[in-house]
């Protein structure tokens, strides 16, 4: 009956047999004109709507002109707002947490878990175990939402735990658990989470002071980075969502401003292909695919998430995802980074121009809401630019591929197919790989390395096939699977496991991580760090205590009337079974039988 649309000319064909339209009757000219007229009645309302959003705009503008902070901001308000507790950030042992959100039990929960067991991460705590999602101040987020919330009410556990369990510095991460493969060992994200907090300090530091000039001696200091989240090319969900994380508010990408070549931060590609339109887009918008911070930073952002939770209730606006709810957290912070900065740029020594009349519209309600109900916005978070932590590879299905490190030939190969613009960008085996470049032959790293066993030790890291985007030039931690160019997403997941370098040996990996230590050995240091303490002292990363009597993966269990929050053990069956054939026989494909230690 239909032609088909041409794609070249823009125009829709018409249907071949569409009948000729005949003269309208009487009955349909009067129903013509009531449609008229109520379409005049229409642009009325609407023209009369706006002038009273414009004068009770005009209004709010007067109040604001007259508040008690039109003119200006005093050393008193500015001692008064809310900013972030200080930690210790002390030297000395901190402990490592892995949390993954799950409901149920499946293959790809198996091989997310059983892929940072083979790798050495602890175990880790299921968030959401059975949970219901059908409240309808949620709206689309369902299990997204109660992710964050869940995370909230396990750290608040953890933390007012009387038995001293947890710390506000411990370093917890939570990841998306039926998407996401650990390739490296917690060491690595360990370290990388640190340089990249290092290096956005720095840039932080550095534009604050520009924007200062000679204002040194404003009384708030440039803010820490204490959270990073996993960075997106797209930024989505947009305001047309119901969720407005104002994006346009945010950083820019510190990544080389040529990355993708030519065409670099251009929306490009054909309309009828969505999925390739933000391929040569720098990431800077957020992705929470991982979420990764000390305990007592993640306890205060979630907080904030959980305040936006119950406003999004009590209004009915829209909630679409973790991801919106978080990046709107992260907007009202760089919101109110820009209005500090503002007052910085014009402060005298006692006063900082605080008229609103001299902010973006964006800003004023971050600074009013400050400055008259104390509620605090900075919550040091920031992303992870580099795509070196657990990044998305939606948009950059093409960008990286298996390779073996110390296979030049293979690495430039792939660059070249990849489309990297300049040669090769890889440098060989990651340093935080390297014994070499990570301790000296004496020091407690060392000593450790002699006494624990670790089954990764004789890993020849450029030997084996490692994930690695071809573009930023690096092996990142993990694989984010939710590629969705040509629906890749659930044809990577089935067939790339099988890739991945621990395949071939991942029962031994994972029954050698399941051991607990001997009896007086001790449980063995994730990792040792210099240079992070504020007292110049090293930090130690360790498993949680529980480690050394019990390797278990746990499910977060919150406080109910009668009792407090559990986190009882699941078994592997209780994690993986699903369907008729057993979830051993998928997973290892070496024909031995059940898990065994």
């Amino acid at each position: 009956m239909f032609k088909h649309f041409r794609r070249g000319g823009g125009r829709l064909s018409l249907p071949i047999d569409e009948p000729a339209l005949a003269p309208p009757s009487r009955k349909q000219k009067k129903r013509f004109r009531n449609v008229k007229r109520l379409s005049v009645l229409v642009v009325a309302v609407t023209i009369m709507a706006t002038g009273f959003m414009a004068t009770r705009n005009s209004s709010f503008a007067g109040a604001l002109r007259h508040s008690s902070w039109d003119a200006s901001v005093t050393h008193a308000q500015l001692q008064n707002l809310s900013l972030p507790q200080e930690s210790r950030n002390a030297g000395g042992t901190r402990r490592f947490r892995v949390f993954m959100p799950a409901d149920s039990p499946h293959l790809s929960l198996c091989k997310s878990v059983m892929s940072s067991v083979a790798l050495g991460y602890p175990l880790p705590i299921l968030l959401n175990w059975k949970g219901e999602f059908n409240r309808p101040g949620w709206h689309l987020a369902g299990s997204h939402i109660a992710k964050l919330e869940s995370l909230h009410a396990a750290i608040e556990a953890l933390l007012a735990d009387p038995n001293d369990i947890a710390h506000d510095d411990d370093l917890a991460v939570l990841v998306d658990s039926y998407d996401i493969w650990f390739q490296l060992p917690p060491s690595v994200l360990i370290r990388r989470y640190h340089q990249i907090n290092k290096e956005a300090d720095r840039r932080i530091r550095k534009q604050w002071q520009d924007t200062w000039g000679d204002h040194d001696n404003f009384p708030i200091p440039p803010p820490k980075q204490n959270i990073l989240v996993t960075s997106a090319k797209d930024c989505h969900p947009g305001p047309q969502s119901g969720s407005d994380p104002h994006y346009d508010h945010w950083p820019q990408s510190p990544m080389p401003e040529f990355m993708y070549g030519p065409g670099t931060d251009k929306v490009s590609g054909p309309l009828f292909d969505s999925a390739r339109k933000y391929r040569k887009v720098r990431p800077r918008c957020v992705n929470s695919g991982m979420i990764m911070g000390t305990m007592g930073a993640l306890r205060a952002a979630l907080a904030r998430s959980k305040e936006k939770i119950a406003e999004a209730e009590r209004t009915g606006r829209q909630l679409w995802s973790d991801q919106a709810l978080l990046g709107e957290v992260m907007g009202d912070q760089e919101l109110w980074r820009e209005w500090v900065r503002h007052l910085g740029s014009t402060w005298d020594g006692a006063v900082a121009d605080g008229r609103p009349s001299s902010l973006h519209r964006d800003v004023v309600p971050i600074a009013r809401a400050a400055l008259r109900e104390g509620r605090g916005f900075e919550f040091g978070i920031g992303l992870d630019y580099g795509f070196s932590t657990i990044p998305p590879t939606c948009s950059a299905e093409e960008d990286g591929y298996f390779v073996r490190l110390n296979d030049h030939e293979q690495v430039e190969a792939e660059s070249e197919r990849a489309g990297v613009v300049d040669g090769v960008r890889v440098r060989g085996v990651p340093p935080e790989l390297v014994p070499s470049a990570t301790f000296s032959p004496n020091s407690a790293a060392a000593r450790d390395a002699a006494k624990y066993r670790d089954p990764l030790r004789d890993i020849a890291w450029g030997d084996v096939p490692l994930y690695t985007d071809f573009f930023f030039g690096t092996t990142p931690v993990g694989i984010h699977h939710n590629a969705y160019v040509d629906n890749l997403k659930a044809w990577r997941v089935e067939h790339w496991w099988e890739r991945m370098w621990f395949y071939p040996q991942l029962r031994r990996l994972v029954s050698s991580h399941l051991i607990l230590p001997q009896s007086g050995s001790g449980v063995r240091p994730i990792v040792r760090i210099d240079g992070v303490a504020a007292d110049g002292k090293e930090v130690i990363y360790m498993p949680p205590a529980s480690e050394s009597h019990e390797k278990v993966v746990t499910v977060f269990e919150p406080a109910r009337d009668d009792r407090e929050a559990l986190f009882p053990p699941i078994s592997w069956d209780g994690i993986c079974q699903k369907g008729k054939k057993p979830w051993f026989e998928e997973l290892f494909g070496d024909k031995i039988g059940p898990l065994a230690l």
